[in-house]
């Protein structure tokens, strides 16, 4: 039994240099294949390719197997693109999605190749783009009126329930159930949280996200990149602005998931980041992270009721503990992290949503 708050490094896939690269993915003369960046659920890689006009062009390689591993593939085609339409300068350009002629069982994301300095980006930067995605994509006409996706998408092998929904607390129950029934099935049952779940899904849930809807108020959805921690950024090398990728996208409020650039003040990449600092407001180190959280708010006011913001945040860090629970079994403190800030907000919240 593990029971640290440490994320284990990911996986090294293709130590052995045996890239295999399809013609499904490469339809032009293939310069050459290397095993490129850790991955936790995939193999990736760097394909080289000369094009029809004698030019040599890159692009990062990413391949699973199986019907998790073609959904996703799928997920991570289809967010990558819509995130972008709205910042394409921070994002590898996706280029296609699909499976492989000679194994009908592997499945593969093919984006341009971007070199990518591992560090964490400059904040300022790091959040106009984060918020140039939430605005662009709010006021797109094209853009959908309500929240979820079109296809399933994935915190890394874990499913979210995004269908469609017309209310974000709808939505975010819904993804809420599916983060908690998959947590079962990877840690095993629980008494405890069989007894505080049912109460907090019916009061905690509703109590903090339908003010936000209530009384003339509105939330409207906005594309999110729904991943975003200290190993899914990085420095574009040759334009040293930020990146991001390995996105989870679906569309939703857009406070949602930002709690997790507190793990950019701290994290850093050393896996060895406490979500329990980052569910705890009040802990020292989540001061750390108000730094990242006001510059994005310079240019994303929070939303109304902003008395409810706090613990809004802590809703949104407790569905990250399930995710972390759920991927990581053999790790038990994520699922005492969240008990322990379910009850918080059992505590404060008891008699659930009087008309706020």
């Amino acid at each position: 039994m593990n029971d640290s708050n440490e994320i284990p490094k990911p996986t090294q896939f293709d130590v052995p240099q045996v890239i295999v690269v399809d013609d499904a993915v490469a339809k032009c003369r293939l310069k050459g294949a290397r095993s490129h960046r850790a991955s936790f659920w995939t193999e990736t890689a760097r394909i080289d390719v000369e094009l029809p006009n004698r030019t040599v062009k890159s692009y990062f390689l990413k391949a699973s197997t199986g019907d998790l591993g073609m959904s996703m593939i799928r997920g991570e085609y289809e967010g990558s693109k819509t995130i972008h339409k709205y910042t394409p300068e921070g994002i590898p350009l996706p280029v296609a999605w699909g499976t492989y002629k000679t194994d009908p069982n592997r499945h593969f994301y093919l984006c341009e190749f971007m070199d990518m300095i591992e560090k964490l980006p400059d904040v300022g930067k790091f959040s106009a783009m984060l918020a140039k995605l939430h605005h662009d994509s709010m006021v797109d006409p094209d853009a959908p009126q309500e929240f979820g996706f079109h296809v399933m998408t994935h915190e890394g092998s874990m499913y979210q329930d995004i269908s469609w929904c017309k209310t974000w607390e709808e939505m975010y129950t819904r993804r809420f159930r599916s983060f908690v029934n998959q947590e079962r099935l990877s840690q095993g049952p629980s008494a405890e949280l069989d007894s505080l779940l049912p109460p907090f899904i019916e009061k905690v849930i509703p109590r903090l996200l339908r003010p936000l809807e209530s009384h003339g108020r509105s939330v409207k959805p906005v594309a999110l990149h729904a991943d975003i921690w200290c190993g899914n950024v990085a420095i574009n090398k040759a334009t040293g602005e930020p990146a991001y990728f390995d996105a989870s996208v679906f569309w939703g409020h857009n406070e949602c998931k930002y709690f997790l650039l507190l793990l950019l003040s701290f994290g850093a990449r050393t896996h060895d980041f406490s979500l329990d600092d980052l569910g705890s407001m009040a802990t020292p180190r989540y001061g750390l992270s108000r730094h990242w959280m006001t510059e994005y708010h310079k240019f994303f006011p929070i939303s109304a009721p902003e008395e409810d913001y706090e613990d809004r945040n802590l809703l949104y860090a407790i569905s990250g503990h399930f995710c972390a629970s759920t991927l990581y079994p053999e790790n038990k403190k994520f699922r005492k992290i969240a008990i322990k800030d379910v009850k918080r907000l059992l505590e404060k919240y008891p008699s659930g949503y009087q008309g706020e």
